[in-house]
């Protein structure tokens, strides 16, 4: 019996064929990190300033919704270009920001109520802050 040549070759993976990986190799790839944690950051400040009504804080907001609304692709870290570049669909990701502010909005429009405990103090319950990604 004789063995083939490509039954013999050894079982090896080159670089190339790891592309279709998760964010397409992402890990191999410093620009891909960048755009992911662009994205990331994006992502944290849409979250975290939405439905703040301190300027400063409409201004962020403003200026990422803008961001994430735009369909301009010219540069390497527009959202559309991002999106294109890691896999995702623009239009399903944008689909969860929107139900993400309304559910934030929806949160907003509630009345807290303050409690208070047995020695009179008062207590009102606070959603956590989310935390910088590194």
């Amino acid at each position: 019996m004789q063995l083939l040549e490509a039954e013999l070759a050894p079982e090896s993976i080159l670089p190339e064929q790891l592309d279709d990986r998760p964010f397409g190799g992402a890990r191999t790839q410093p620009e891909k990190r960048l755009q992911v944690a662009v994205l990331a950051d994006a992502l944290l400040t849409f979250r975290r300033w939405a439905g703040v009504e301190h300027p400063r804080a409409r201004r962020l907001f403003a200026d990422v919704d803008a961001w994430f609304a735009s369909d301009d692709a010219n540069g390497p870290f527009t959202f559309v270009t991002i999106c294109d570049s890691l896999g995702f669909d623009p239009a399903y990701v944008r689909r969860g920001l929107r139900q993400s502010r309304a559910c934030v909005e929806a949160t907003a429009e509630r009345k807290w109520y303050v409690r208070r405990d047995g020695s009179g103090s008062r207590h009102q319950v606070l959603l956590p802050r989310l935390g910088r990604v590194a």
